[in-house]
């Protein structure tokens, strides 16, 4: 009998043994789990883009160039989805585009306006995306006209529109 009560109570300090193993493992990666959340934190794009003309004769060609680096080391994002949405006034999508940046974090978006598109205000909204960042996006707008005003060019060469500081 004596064997019987000893070999009870070494079942149940296994058993005891155990379960605290299991609580002290299960609060050992929960604190992990919390202290790498607190420490870890979003990681932000900085993206200068450049709308190349404020005014854009029909025929003409529009572009948007769009610089992509780190917001905190300020290295380029070499491989960030560079992407515009151009609309007409009227909130019609007449445009989506979508590349992805060199290794030095450029990108270019380039297009023809065709020569029936009717005047007027058109808005691009642009951005760029990249595994464990932030996603940046950004609105522009342009103006198509029929032909060139007062016989200039109308080419502003860029004109620079918002980024993120």
């Amino acid at each position: 009998m004596l064997i019987h009560k000893n070999s009870n109570k070494q079942a149940s300090l296994v058993t005891l043994f155990a379960l605290m193993s299991l609580i002290l493992i299960s609060y050992v990666t929960a604190t992990i789990q919390t202290s790498y959340a607190q420490t870890t934190r979003p990681l932000t794009l900085d993206v200068k883009a450049v709308l190349d003309k404020s005014v854009v004769v029909r025929g003409e060609r529009q572009t948007i160039w769009l610089k992509v680096v780190d917001a905190d080391t300020g290295a380029p994002v070499g491989g960030a989805i560079a992407r515009a949405t151009v609309t007409y006034f009227g909130g019609v999508t007449v445009r989506q585009f979508a590349t992805t940046t060199d290794a030095s974090g450029v990108a270019v978006i380039s297009w023809t306006i065709e020569r029936d598109t009717l005047p007027g205000s058109f808005s691009v909204t642009y951005g760029a995306s990249a595994a464990a960042y932030v996603t940046e996006q950004f609105d522009a707008s342009f103006q198509v006209v029929p032909r060139s005003v007062n016989g200039h060019d109308n080419n502003d060469n860029h004109h620079n529109h918002g980024h993120h500081d």
